[in-house]
């Protein structure tokens, strides 16, 4: 009897209609699919010591679908801000890594504000990335920016097709 009712019990749990397998994990898009549909990716970081700050969008069109190793074409538009009375600067400062004949390099897009609390405000686009970088760094006034502010701390991701 026991054998019955566990074989009943076993078909109820088969014949009971269920939701879709997806109810509770509905299908995710592809990453090609998200980056063409996705809307404009905001952003903000400030630097240590919140002496800097910017804010901006960035949007990305991957140019090929599907590919081993995609890229995109992105538009990064934004302010940065000096929170500091004195003689410093904020600095924006983007690491955009590329596709160049099945290689990976990056570069850098520095922009730069010296007037307390006037945002300065900064634009560019760049083909074939595939990882957009930030770093905020508040520092004097130069002509290029320092190594500690490239090389010390973290950047934050704000776009990567991989």
């Amino acid at each position: 009897m026991r054998l019955l009712g566990g074989l009943v019990a076993a078909l109820a749990v088969v014949l009971v209609p269920s939701a879709p397998a997806f109810a509770d994990n509905p299908p995710v898009a592809s990453k090609t699919d998200l980056a063409q549909q996705a809307p404009a990716k905001k952003f903000e970081r400030y630097s240590s010591g919140k002496r800097a700050y910017t804010k901006g969008s960035l949007t990305g069109v991957v140019t090929n679908p599907g590919a081993v190793i995609e890229n995109a074409d992105v538009k990064v538009s934004g302010k940065i801000s000096d929170l500091t009375k004195g003689s410093g600067c904020g600095y924006a400062v983007f690491r955009i890594t590329y596709q160049k004949g099945g290689n990976q390099p990056f570069t850098h897009k520095t922009f730069r504000d010296c007037t307390y609390k006037t945002p300065a405000s900064y634009s560019f686009t760049y083909k074939k990335a595939t990882l957009v970088e930030l770093k905020v760094c508040s520092e004097a006034k130069t002509t290029k920016v320092s190594d500690q502010c490239l090389y010390g701390g973290v950047w934050k991701v704000v776009y990567a097709t991989i």
